[in-house]
């Protein structure tokens, strides 16, 4: 009886583990995809291997499609710096407005809110470089 019980303990450890490193394995490859589609440098590299592969590009297309491509994300990081920066006036809006709203002793833990929580900054990133940001691991 009591072998079977260790039997059965170890059992639900490894699906417990099991469990666990698939969820961590899955949240992982979510992440990278994220990444992939919201970094246009990523995105550059990812569409020319993709219509290179399936269009079997001569050399001179290759050029010409690259050269098309690389002035595409010059122009969609613009448009995401632009698309950022309106983000955060929304945001500091709504944050002046709610303030205006509250008593004094409010206004004190919402400055202690706007201190220690993250995600009223998670839209104010700088502008990358032009040297490509490597993939999150």
């Amino acid at each position: 009886m009591r072998a079977r019980w260790k039997i059965i303990v170890v059992l639900v450890a490894l699906v417990l583990v099991s469990g666990y490193a698939g969820g961590l394995i899955g949240a992982r490859i979510q992440r990278n995809k994220a990444w992939r589609r919201s970094h246009p440098e990523a995105w550059n590299v990812s569409a020319m291997n993709t219509l290179e592969r399936r269009l079997k590009l001569t050399p001179g297309q290759k050029e010409k499609i690259q050269a098309i491509i690389d002035g595409g994300v010059v122009d969609l990081k613009a448009v995401r710096v632009e698309t950022i920066a309106k983000a955060d006036a929304v945001i500091e809006r709504m944050i002046v407005e709610a303030d205006r709203e509250l008593t004094p002793d409010q206004r004190v833990e919402f400055a202690k809110i706007k201190r220690d929580e993250t995600n009223l900054d998670v839209l104010k990133v700088e502008p990358r470089s032009a040297t490509p940001v490597p993939a999150p691991r």
